[in-house]
This record gives structure tokens, sequence and C-alpha cells, in this order.
């Protein structure tokens, strides 16, 4: 079978503005979480779900799954078989039909019709490659004595394709998407000009490599680095003998001699300053500042000296010392659990009160997101109960609780995590006790430990006024 060569709409290279997170809190904080790990390359653009629409994928829908091996499948690795004088891609998805819809040289004519009508760009399809000398050198690439073969995925289906400048003989991954070989380096199935392949080095994965002459993020050379002394510290943050890095960003002012980052986190110091992603983060203490929880999805809790906060944003009445982690959005913190609302990543506090559960956040202000009062409310079954707002201290006016922060407050999943959260609270003795005994909190307690013994008591620790109310 000879090979065929499709030409798609052109594709153009997509801006590689920072992308901000699945959060809708729209402060700086958010909006440079992940750069490191969502700037998009023209490659990896690829997914071939980006330019379906539903009734296209209708048209042709693939299997996430893996796919057995049959009896007689010579394993090739990285999840290619040889069968039957055919290779399969058993790893995930489909690319064919029927009997072949793993089979990496037989594409269903239903997704090249699909995959022509996107911004895919021009491809050949691995039809006419040869089976005896198939190699697989990695999950996204293979090769054949005759040409190199990159596998571009979508959820469900996958598109191996052929590179057609790569040479077979000298060709090599270096890391999932990345690769060389004499004549260039690839990242994805492009061709980086100005990378060096006899010089490469990988600086941090995949993502950050360096040459002779240039220190390259993804398919973007930073410009200034020293590749000589150019290094990865943790998560996205770089350094050479001039500048320290947030991904290809040097950061104004930062102290070489001192910089270091906060665990495996977003958030780093130096003698004068915090930074989050690269940005500074004002008000926090730099010679107290702890990190409590580093959430990958984006949040980080931390405490200085003043207090623990989420981000720029404090916990009220929360004070630094002792901490445990109980999960990604949730602290404790002596009496107090502490729990990350990420709808709008604002902080809440849980405390108890005259036998109540409460809970309590500062409101802020939408654009600046200054925090304008404190809201209280008590935490029930059926939801919070008497919210109200305070103002905050020196500040004799209460403003009005936010349209948008009552909505996320309020929200049934929120208050189920409050729920879930509020049972790690403290409850002392006494309170336990009253909580078991008044109304028909008495099955609250997980526990039910009973108070000290009270004169005149004949019920071994309940007092009389309690023996005729337990049923």
């Amino acid at each position: 079978m000879s090979e065929k060569t499709f030409f798609a709409k052109p594709f153009y290279k997509s801006s590689l503005k920072h992308h901000t997170t699945n959060t809708t809190n729209t402060t700086n904080t958010t909006n440079t979480t992940m750069k490191w790990q969502t700037i998009l390359t023209h490659a990896s653009a690829l997914l071939l779900a980006v330019s379906l629409t539903a009734c296209e994928r209708n048209a042709y829908i693939g299997n996430h799954a893996p796919s057995p091996q049959l009896p007689g499948d010579v394993d090739l690795g990285h999840g290619y078989v040889r069968r039957d004088g055919t290779i399969h891609f058993l790893g995930g998805g489909t690319t064919g039909a029927g009997a072949n819809a793993t089979r990496i040289d037989m594409p269903a004519p239903e997704l090249l019709r699909i995959i022509v009508r996107s911004k895919f760009g021009p491809f050949t399809s691995a039809e006419g490659l040869d089976v005896d000398s198939f190699e697989a050198l990695s999950v996204q690439y293979t090769r054949d004595k005759k040409r190199v073969y990159f596998k571009t995925i979508s959820p469900g289906a996958f598109l191996v394709i052929v590179l057609p400048e790569a040479d077979p003989a000298t060709f090599e991954p270096l890391a999932l998407n990345l690769a060389r070989d004499k004549n260039h380096v690839w990242l994805y199935d492009r061709i980086q000009p100005e990378a060096d392949p006899a010089s490469l080095v990988l600086v941090d994965g995949g993502r950050v490599f360096k040459d002779k002459d240039s220190v390259h993020y993804q398919d973007r050379t930073i410009n200034g680095a020293d590749p000589a002394t150019f290094t990865h510290i943790n998560a996205a943050y770089y350094r050479d003998k001039n500048h320290i890095y947030c991904c290809m960003d040097p950061i104004p002012d930062a102290d070489l001699s001192t910089f270091e980052v906060l665990g495996d986190s977003f958030v780093a110091k130096d003698k004068s300053h915090v930074y989050r992603s690269g940005e500074r983060m004002p008000g926090l203490d730099v010679a107290t500042i702890k990190l409590i929880l580093h959430d990958p999805v984006g949040h980080q809790i931390l405490s200085d000296k003043n207090g623990i906060h989420l981000g720029n944003m404090t916990f009220p009445r929360a004070k630094p010392g002792n901490t445990e982690v109980i999960d990604n959005l949730t602290v404790k913190a002596g009496d107090l659990i502490l729990v990350v609302n990420q709808y709008h990543s604002t902080p809440v506090t849980l405390f108890k009160e005259n036998g109540k559960v409460m809970a309590e956040t500062l409101s802020y202000n939408p654009t600046s997101r200054q925090p304008t009062g404190t809201v209280t409310a008590e935490l029930t079954e059926g939801g919070l109960k008497d919210i109200r707002i305070a103002p905050l201290p020196g500040h004799n006016q209460a403003p009005s609780i936010p349209d948008w922060q009552k909505d996320s407050f309020n929200r049934p999943d929120f208050l189920r995590q409050m729920r879930k959260a509020a049972k790690h609270l403290k409850w002392s003795r006494t309170s336990r006790w009253k909580r078991m005994h008044c109304g028909k909190q008495w099955e609250y307690a997980e526990a039910r430990i009973r108070p000290p013994p009270r004169h005149g008591s004949t019920n071994k620790g309940f007092p009389n006024s309690f023996r005729s109310t337990r049923k």
C-alpha cells in the first residue's frame, strides 16, 4: 500500500500566552499558576479533538481504553505489536475501524476527513510502512528502515504520521515529545530550527533544553539566557549566572544568592520578597514564610508571623503554629479548620462557638481583591444560617456581601465540603455532652463521652434533670 499525503487547512501558531487554571479567580495569583504546565506549542495543539464539532465526533468515535493483545501478537514495546504482518498500537485509542481499529497504517476514512477539515496542516499517513523493520522507539516516536513516524493523539483517537525530514538511522527520542537526529531537533512533529542537535542537553525533561548557543523553552528561545550556567531549580524556576527565571521570564531584581523555592510549589523567596509564579506577593513576611500545602492544581496555603494565607488572602482567626494537612483543600490549625473554596479560591475558617459550627471568610472587592469585611454564618445540615457581615477592624461601616461570594459560599457541593471538614473540629467534653443531650443532637457525637459525676447525681455522670429525656 502506498503512502498518502493529505492537505488540511494551514495551522497558525497559537500564542504562548500563559493559560489560567480551571478556577474562576481572576487574580494574578490564578492567572500565572500553571503557566509552565499549560503552554501549548503548535505541535501539542495537534490534539485532534480541538477541531471536532459534535457532528464530526459522531462520525468517528474512538476508544480510550487500551486494547488487549491477541494470541500470536509480537510485543514491540511501548504499546506496539506486530500482528499478522501489520503493526498495531494497543496503548489506548483507535485510528481505524473494525478489525483494523488499532492498525497504525490504516486510519479510518472518517477520521481522515475530519482531520483534513481541521487546522492540522499537511500530513502524510503511515500507509506503506515496512513491517519487518518497524521499531518502537517510544510511545510517540517509531521508525522503520525508510521513515520516522510520530503518533499524535486525541481523546479516544490517534493518528500516526510521517516525519518526512527525519533520518531513521540517527533518530532518537530524548523525552516524551522531544527527539533529535543528526540534522535536527524535533519537538513533537516539528523541527526546531534554532536548536543544535549535537550539543543539545535536557534541563527539565522535554520542556526546557539547551545547546551550546541558547536555551529553549518548548519551541521558544529564552533571550539572554546563558546556556553554560542555566539550570533547573525546582517547579517552574530556573537560574543562570545573571538571572532567576520563572518559565522563560526573568524575575526582576531577584537575588541569586538567597533565592529558594518552597517545596515543589510555585512559591519562592529571596532575602527581600516572596514570589508566586514569578510575581511578588506583597504583605507576606520573608523571614517567617512557610509552605503548609501545595496543590498541583494551583493553590498554596502559607503561613508567616502574621497569619495563615491562601495566596495573598488570609484565613480569618488563623494564627501561625502547628498545622495538619487533612487533604488538598483542608488544613487543621489548632482548634480551627481551614477550607479552600476553590470556585473563587477564597479562604474559609470553620470554628466552634456556643455549641455551633461557624464558617467565616472575608468579603473581597471583585476587582481589586482587597478585603472589605468579615462574613460569618452558622453551618447547619440545612445550609448556612444567619449570614452576616461585619466591618474590618478600624472601619465603622459594614459593606454588603458580594453576590458572587454569597453564591459560591452557598454552593451545595461547597456546603458538603465544609460539613465534611467540620467533623475534624475539636469539641470539649462539656460541649460534646451538651450536644449529645440537647434536642436532636443526641446522636451527633461519634464517641459518647459522659461528663464527670456530679454531686447528687444518681445516673453515673448524668444529672437527674436529663435522666428522663434519654429515649
